[in-house]
């Protein structure tokens, strides 16, 4: 039995993800954008330890559903890459009526798995 997805009605919301690929001539990051539409923006307060062992407060989880979202991306690939390059991933999310709801750091990235294991359900995005 699988989960069910996120309700459609929730996914109202488009990301625009920034992923670090490198550095110009001038020392400044460059970056590879990905937009994926349909998912939801959630308010948080979590306290959650950094890598580097700081509490840090969140501003929200970022919900990316595993079917109703476009593009389909990794974002634990594109995380990764982006630190690699020197910097976390960020992303700017914008609502319903194309208002900009937050210009965003990615401190975590979690898939949850569909049932049976074989497939990502959904994505949870820890903002800061």
């Amino acid at each position: 039995m699988a989960l069910r997805h996120i309700p459609e009605r929730m996914l109202h919301d488009t990301a625009t993800f920034y992923v670090v690929s490198g550095m110009d001539r001038y020392q400044e990051k460059t970056y590879d954008t990905y937009d994926v539409t349909h998912v939801h923006l959630q308010n948080d307060t979590s306290v959650i330890k950094s890598t580097d062992n700081e509490e840090v407060q969140l501003k929200g989880i970022l919900f990316v559903d595993g079917r109703r979202s476009t593009p389909q991306l990794d974002y634990t690939t594109l995380q990764a890459s982006s630190l690699a390059e020197g910097d976390t991933m960020r992303v700017v999310v914008t609502d319903a009526s194309g208002r900009v709801a937050g210009d965003f750091a990615v401190m975590t990235v979690d898939g949850v798995p569909d049932v049976p294991a074989t497939s990502v359900h959904h994505w949870e995005l820890g903002l800061v």
